[in-house]
């Protein structure tokens, strides 16, 4: 199958798959979902510590640092994505964060939580809780869709940078 690449030059996928073009769009992408990520978060604090809590798996004292830090380090990490600068160190602070997000949104749903809106399941109804696990499912999967866009970046040999 051939693609269309500037200057009205055919590229075939595997071409297109290996380009640096490919590898600028993924960083781009995924910079913008982590700034994305961190915005709502920078602006309500108080609100993300309460998601945080609703994990069950940090102490309270440690959730309210966790708050102002994670918000903070994804629009660094995005921001670096995006610009290249610090590129290597944010990639891999982002690969560390996806696959830890991963275990932490797995772990939840296999405790039977749902942390769609910050609520057990035992205080919403039966209906209400299977269609926010399902939404935790889609988001488990997404963020290994992210992790995969990831290592791509990282073990590309197009994608090599020196900072």
């Amino acid at each position: 199958m051939k693609v269309v690449i500037q200057n009205g030059r055919r590229m075939d996928i595997q071409l297109f798959m290996n380009s640096k073009l490919l590898n600028y769009i993924i960083r781009l992408f995924m910079g913008l979902i982590f700034i994305y990520a961190s915005y709502s978060k920078i602006l309500d604090p108080v609100s993300f510590s309460s998601n945080i809590h609703n994990y069950g798996v940090t102490p309270i004292y440690i959730e309210n640092i966790l708050s102002l830090i994670i918000p903070l380090v994804e629009l660094i990490i995005g921001l670096g994505l995006i610009t290249g600068i610090k590129y290597k160190a944010s990639l891999n602070i982002s690969i560390y964060m996806m696959a830890f997000f991963i275990l932490l949104i797995s772990q939840a749903y296999l405790r039977g939580k749902s942390i769609d809106c910050g609520c057990f399941m035992n205080e919403i109804s039966p209906e209400d809780a299977a269609t926010k696990r399902f939404e935790m499912l889609k988001r488990i999967i997404e963020d290994v869709v992210f992790l995969i866009l990831l290592y791509k970046l990282k073990y590309d040999d197009n994608n090599k940078k020196t900072d």
